[in-house]
Parts: structure tokens; C-alpha cells; sequence
């Protein structure tokens, strides 16, 4: 078939026109429907209603509850909501009104964003980071070095996933029952369920029987119901293995219940920092398509202390910046691995271990003067080491192999190398100017050739 010049000019007009329909229209559409809605003021009188019914009704402390509304009643009255008109920021400026009372931090306000409420096919699906996207919040399992677990959990995760994460728990459990201490991470965990707090617990105790782990108060019919262990979970129980917990001032709701009933029921010893203090149960009310209430409505009471840490945080056992409790867990684990061994490992090879778990010299980490006068180039045979500073973190890199490793401060102008069983000390002159890089665990010894 011949096609002549008008012919193909057409063609080639059709088919970009094709192209342009199948690629661009849809994403224009989705773009359209992407399209961020302004607050209208009919919007913004339902969302102010709404929080006035839903607080009054179910808050925790209803003087409290009643507190909050009149300030946003009177805000909204001396409209200094009326011009903000981005969803998002209403949500954060409501959320901040909705804390300013008492500061209890499950007072919050959502907003939902096209994108996460979209039910097209041209829009991405969602996934939910606290179930199935995320292994159900448990996102480590490992055996260190000296023969201690580690797990890190992430988020306590829905309770419609309970079912399905209890075989996944028994799994961990199981991966880490011949261990000699266990260390739990909860650092920046922000909650979640807690019936699935109990069911972890459930593993660190041997009894028949339930143990009874905290009771909670609903306001709005006044109705109590608790939670306990489970004593009949999946697989190995781990009641007499040492378990340490690690915490920070982001380990928040349900994952400070987690350090909090482990506390006081004498099993673990809680390291890092003062928790947030999210210590009230919460419920979770829409009131569109677009914005959804947080409503603290719920008392904790443990079972112990007929208390929560509500305002007041999990006060570790152990008090040290988040940043460092691994390091003091770990090395309290191996300490503890060395003193329960039975003599079928030498001791040697646990001081071994923790002479290279860095607890960090905050004095040298924070003189940045004393750590500019390490920055240089050392040499030493066929050995070259750059020592450069960067946001007052000190880095070393071989110049012949390229990468750089972050050296950790440990005192007296020593550092750990990196993650490597390796670590460095300078040597200075009477003048305090350094002159020597030598290596602790190795027989190094470099001359610093220049300050660059």
C-alpha cells in the first residue's frame, strides 16, 4: 500500500493524538483530582460543631473536655480560623488548640489528602504502614555478637492484624530463645494496640495463669475492661531470659505501656530517655471525607501502680540519650552473658566484645576546637588515612580504598573505626598539637604529614 506525504503527516498526527489521550489524560485527571479543595466556611462550621459534640462526649475529663471546646469556640468566634483555607494547616492549627489545654498529645486533628482518599484506577494504591507494608511492626530480628537477640519493633500494630502477627511473633521468639539476654527496641515507636502489647509480654513470663496488666476506664458509659497475658501463646516462652528495653522521648502510647507494665513488673531494665507521656487511651472520629477527630477518652489505670505515666513518661532505670542506649543495653547484655556463662567460653572473648561497644565521650563529641586538631592526613609506610570533620562528626578514609567511616569518640582521644573491631587513638606533642595516629588494636602508628 503506498501512503503519500499528506498521508503520513496525518497518520503521525493520529497516533501522537493517541499517545497524548492514553498518557497525559489520566494523569491530568488524577492531577485535577489531586487538586487540594480549599476549607469553605460551611466546611469549617461542621468541623467546629463536630468537635464540640465529640470532645464533650468523650472526653477523658470532661472539665478538660469542656476547656478545649470554649477555646476554639472563642477562636473560631473571633475568626481566627476564617482565613486559613489549606485543609492541612486547619488540621495542624486545631490540632495545636485541641493539645493547648493540658497537653495531652492523643488530642489531634487529621486531615486526609485527595491522594489518600482516592478510589480510581489512575490513583496509586495505598499502603498501610502499620500492617502488612511493614511486617506488622516488627522490623529486626537478629542475634549480635555474643549471643544476644535484638528486636526492634516499630509500631504496635492494628488489632485486626492480632491473628495474624501472633505465628510471626512466635517465629522471632523462637529465632531468639537460645539467647543469652534480650534487648527490645521501642525508640520511636509511636503506639499502636494495646492487645498487642499484652500478647508480646505474654512471651517474657511463665505463668498458668493471666497475669492482669492494666485496667481502662471508657468515659462515656463509664465502662472498665482490662487486658492481661496470654499464657497459652504459640511456642517457646523466655521468663528467665534477661531482657532489657530500649526508650526515648518518641517512644510514645502504647509502646511506653509496653516499657511501663515490664517496669513494674520487675521483669526489665528500661534504658534511654524519659518517654512522651502518652499514657490516655484514644478513639478515633470522622467527621467528613476530608478531617477525622483524636480523642483522648480513655483512663489508664495499671494494674501495679493504679497510675499511668500519662504527662509523666516511662522514667527509665537507665537514664541516657536515646542515641546511646544501644550501646549501654548492649553492653549491660554482654556483661550479663559473661557473668551467667557457665566457663564453656573464655571471658576473654566477651571483654573482647565490649571493649568495642561505644559508649560515646559527650565531652570530646561536643568540643568541636578538640576534634578539629585530629583533621588531617597521616602516613605511614604504604598506609595514607584522611581524617576529615564534617557537622562536627570526625570521619577516616584511606585514600587508596575510597570510603569513609565515621570514627565514634570512647575517651582519651580514642575512637572506634567505623563498625570495625578496630580503634584509634592520637598522640600529641608537649605543645597539645597532634602528631601521631596509632592504631589500639593493630600495629599501626601514622605521622600526621599535614592539616588539610
Amino acid at each position: 500500500m503506498n501512503i503519500n506525504l499528506k498521508d503520513k503527516t496525518i497518520l503521525k498526527l493520529q497516533t501522537l493524538l493517541v499517545i497524548f489521550t492514553l498518557y497525559f489524560a489520566p494523569k491530568a485527571a488524577y492531577a485535577q483530582q489531586n487538586t487540594i479543595k480549599p476549607v469553605t466556611a460551611k466546611e469549617l462550621n461542621t468541623i467546629i460543631d463536630s468537635i464540640d459534640v465529640i470532645v464533650k462526649r468523650y472526653h477523658v475529663t470532661p472539665k478538660i473536655g469542656n476547656q478545649i471546646v470554649d477555646r476554639i469556640r472563642t477562636k473560631h468566634k473571633n475568626g481566627h480560623y476564617a482565613n486559613i483555607v489549606n485543609p492541612q494547616t486547619l488540621a495542624d492549627s486545631l490540632k495545636s488548640d485541641l493539645r493547648a489545654i493540658d497537653g495531652d498529645l492523643h488530642m489531634s486533628m487529621t486531615y486526609r489528602s485527595p491522594r489518600e482518599i482516592s478510589t480510581t484506577d489512575t490513583a496509586p494504591i495505598q499502603v498501610n504502614e502499620t500492617g502488612l507494608w511493614s511486617n506488622y511492626g516488627l522490623s529486626e530480628i537478629k542475634v549480635l555478637e555474643g549471643n544476644i537477640g535484638y528486636l526492634k519493633i516499630k509500631h504496635f500494630t492494628q488489632h485486626k492484624y492480632l491473628e495474624a502477627i501472633k505465628p510471626i511473633i512466635t517465629s522471632a521468639i523462637e529465632s531468639l530463645k537460645n539467647t543469652d539476654a534480650l534487648i527490645v527496641d521501642v525508640r520511636n515507636n509511636g503506639g499502636g494496640f494495646e492487645e498487642m502489647v499484652a500478647y508480646y509480654i505474654s512471651y517474657f513470663f511463665d505463668s498458668e495463669s493471666p497475669i492482669h496488666l492494666s485496667d481502662y476506664r471508657c468515659t462515656l458509659h463509664d465502662h472498665t475492661y482490662g487486658i492481661s497475658t496470654d499464657p497459652n501463646v504459640l511456642g517457646t516462652k523466655l521468663p528467665d531470659t534477661k531482657l532489657y528495653v530500649l526508650v526515648n522521648a518518641n517512644t510514645a502510647s502504647a509502646a511506653e505501656s509496653f516499657a511501663y507494665m515490664l517496669k513494674h513488673l520487675g521483669r526489665a531494665t528500661i534504658i534511654g530517655e524519659i518517654t512522651a507521656g502518652a499514657g490516655n487511651g484514644a478513639s478515633q472520629h470522622s467527621i467528613n471525607d476530608r478531617f477525622a477527630i483524636l480523642v483522648s477518652s480513655e483512663e489508664t489505670i495499671n494494674a501495679i501502680t493504679k497510675t499511668s505515666f500519662e504527662k509523666v513518661g516511662v522514667i527509665p532505670h537507665i537514664k541516657t540519650t536515646g542515641k546511646q542506649a544501644f550501646s549501654k543495653g548492649y553492653l549491660l547484655a554482654l556483661e550479663h552473658a559473661k557473668g551467667k556463662n557457665a566457663g564453656s567460653i573464655h571471658p576473654s572473648n566477651y571483654d573482647h566484645l565490649i571493649s568495642f561497644v561505644s559508649i560515646p565521650d559527650n565531652n570530646a563529641t561536643a568540643n568541636t576546637k578538640a576534634h578539629s586538631k585530629y583533621v588531617g592526613t597521616y602516613k605511614g609506610g604504604s598506609i595514607q588515612i584522611a581524617i576529615t570533620q564534617d557537622n562536627n562528626i570526625l570521619y577516616g578514609q584511606m585514600r587508596s580504598k575510597g570510603g569513609k567511616m565515621e570514627l565514634t569518640p570512647m575517651g582519651n582521644h580514642t575512637f572506634k573505626v567505623g563498625d570495625l573491631k578496630e580503634r584509634i587513638q592520637f598522640v600529641f606533642d608537649k605543645d597539645q598539637n597532634v602528631i601521631k595516629l596509632m592504631g589500639v588494636d593493630s600495629p599501626m602508628e601514622l605521622t600526621k604529614v599535614s592539616n588539610d
